[in-house]
């Protein structure tokens, strides 16, 4: 099996920077303790996220994780600039290539919105992986980060990027912390979610 390729982009706050609460760093060293390349870089406006971007496009990561605060519209980055989904999504149309999973860590960074959002665009992830809140004491924080991104990277890591392996996952993400994490899949002309809406 190949070697897993991610590139972590971190947008923080100036506090949580001053108390090192990146968990891009976690995901870093988890990465490269299973023996995978990475790449973490912070990107405090929308020119660094761009060139974020661009990087992981010219040299094919095939995951680009991105940690940041957000809600249901789209992100927000350390200088408090908004992006919206459909913003965040022309990110990606300039470059080349479009690494195969997105992977949101951000309050409400599964929401259909960032799927809608790439549905009509020349390039999109194959998967987006994020947490929706079931509730306002349910969004993704720095713990839950830290504990549940480990679980996804180690199963991709053992066993590949199939679906099933996505869905083992966030199973066992789910099964932990009280966020609910979702995996959406795009399958011809729309993104699968995985857990199915109830």
């Amino acid at each position: 099996m190949s070697k897993m390729k991610i590139f972590i982009a971190e947008s923080v706050t100036p506090q949580e920077f001053y108390d090192q609460d990146r968990e891009g760093l976690v995901v870093e060293e988890i990465v490269r303790i299973l023996g995978g390349r990475t790449v973490y870089k912070i990107v405090m406006n929308v020119t660094l996220l761009r060139k974020a971007i661009s990087s992981a496009s010219e040299r094919e990561y095939e995951i680009f994780h991105l940690s940041c605060h957000g809600d249901e519209q789209g992100i927000q980055l350390t200088d408090r600039t908004d992006i919206s989904w459909k913003e965040l999504a022309d990110l990606f149309q300039k470059e080349k290539t479009m690494p195969r999973a997105l992977v949101l860590s951000s309050c409400v960074g599964g929401d259909s919105g960032i799927a809608h959002a790439f549905k009509k665009r020349r390039l999109r992830p194959s998967v987006i992986f994020g947490a929706e809140a079931r509730g306002k004491k349910d969004v993704l924080n720095f713990p839950g980060a830290c504990i549940s991104w480990p679980i996804l990277y180690t199963e991709l890591s053992r066993r590949g990027m199939s679906p099933d392996v996505f869905k083992d996952a966030i199973n066992k993400m789910n099964s932990v912390t009280p966020h609910q994490f979702v995996y959406r899949r795009w399958n011809e002309e729309k993104y699968l979610r995985y857990p199915p809406k109830e």
